[in-house]
């Protein structure tokens, strides 16, 4: 099954994340051993979104020949690697669910986020708007969609019906309403919407 995620307008969005819960607990459990890799390059950090299981450990390594200090003050999960060039000491553990806002203190333009959900199955859309629903169908209890730029907030997951997927043998178009991409002044400026 194909799934196109909009935004309000008809536009295809790009990083959009598909969260599935399935009735079977089991079969979502992903390895939280793996340390997954936000890197930074050309001053952005890439991916720009990633999504993680709970209790998984994200390393941050610069792959530009500059320094970065990145942080977060999301709720989430607060922290702060000091100024450094390569890769810091040790990974960050993400062991609550939700979102963190990523900045670097000295490229203020520099936004990123980590969706930390809670060991479900998750996809994220392609360039243009599009995933690729290789699950059971009807091994699905829940369905969330979450987009960084949405209406309702940083944090706001918008729950969908299940049996729209079921009823859709092959396709299925979503829409969310998003705020417009801004250029951002400084990295504060994203936390005026995560309320």
């Amino acid at each position: 099954m194909v799934i196109s995620i909009t935004d309000q307008n008809g536009a295809p969005l790009k990083d959009a994340i598909l969260e599935i819960q399935s009735i079977d607990k089991a079969s979502g459990s992903e390895n939280t051993n793996n340390v997954y890799v936000m890197d930074q390059v050309n001053k952005t950090f890439s991916p720009h979104v990633l999504a993680i299981p709970q209790n998984s450990r994200v390393s941050f390594p610069n792959s530009d020949n500059i320094r970065h200090h990145v942080y977060s003050f999301s709720k989430v999960k607060p922290f702060e690697l000091k100024l450094y060039a390569g890769k810091p000491e040790a990974p960050v553990t993400f062991d609550k669910s939700g979102v963190a806002v990523l900045g670097c203190n000295i490229h203020d333009s520099m936004v990123g986020y980590i969706y930390i959900h809670e060991n479900n199955t998750v996809y994220k859309s392609n360039d243009k708007g599009q995933i690729t629903l290789d699950y059971p169908l009807n091994n699905i209890e829940k369905i969330w969609l979450w987009h960084a730029r949405n209406t309702t907030g940083i944090n706001f997951k918008k729950a969908l019906i299940v049996r729209d997927f079921i009823q859709q043998k092959n396709s299925l178009a979503i829409s969310i309403e998003v705020l417009p991409p801004e250029p951002r002044d400084s990295f504060e400026d994203v936390f005026t919407h995560v309320h």
